[in-house]
């Protein structure tokens, strides 16, 4: 799980919390909305492969009852799972992306990480929060008259 956050005027990045968890799907949500009542969190994304999709209803279903209407967003991966996460790897090295130093398994995870590292969830969630932080690029239009 991680909590990313993108300053407005520099674009910086900041991993305000990184957490590693191996829990039941409850139990998962609820820490979830610890998070959400702890962070100003603006949404959150939620990758949905496989029957993730009915996690994810189930997740919202939480959130609801708890009174937290934080739009749940679909992250979805595409491409190969090392190639996405080793893409991270100039924005983190030229410090665009800096890391919660209390956040220690977190931040070893990623510093260790290599294609035959045993462990991804922490990298796969940073490039899942990064990709969720920066948008989508708006499409520019022009005149189709000044191509022709």
């Amino acid at each position: 799980m991680t909590v990313l956050g993108k300053h407005f005027k520099t674009k910086q990045k900041y991993v305000i919390d990184g957490s590693i968890y191996k829990l039941l799907p409850d139990d998962l949500f609820q820490i979830a909305i610890e998070k959400l009542q702890q962070y100003p969190i603006g949404k959150i994304g939620f990758e949905t492969t496989q029957a993730q999709s009915y996690m994810k209803q189930k997740f919202e279903e939480e959130l609801w009852k708890n009174k937290i209407y934080t739009p749940v967003v679909e992250v979805i991966s595409k491409g190969q799972k090392h190639e996405r996460i080793i893409s991270l790897e100039p924005e983190i090295k030229k410090g665009h992306i800096l890391f919660n130093s209390s956040n220690i398994r977190y931040n070893n995870q990623i510093k260790d990480y290599n294609k035959s590292a045993k462990f991804d969830d922490a990298p796969d969630s940073l490039y899942g929060a990064v990709q969720l932080v920066e948008g989508v690029k708006s499409l520019k239009f022009y005149d189709r008259s000044l191509l022709f």
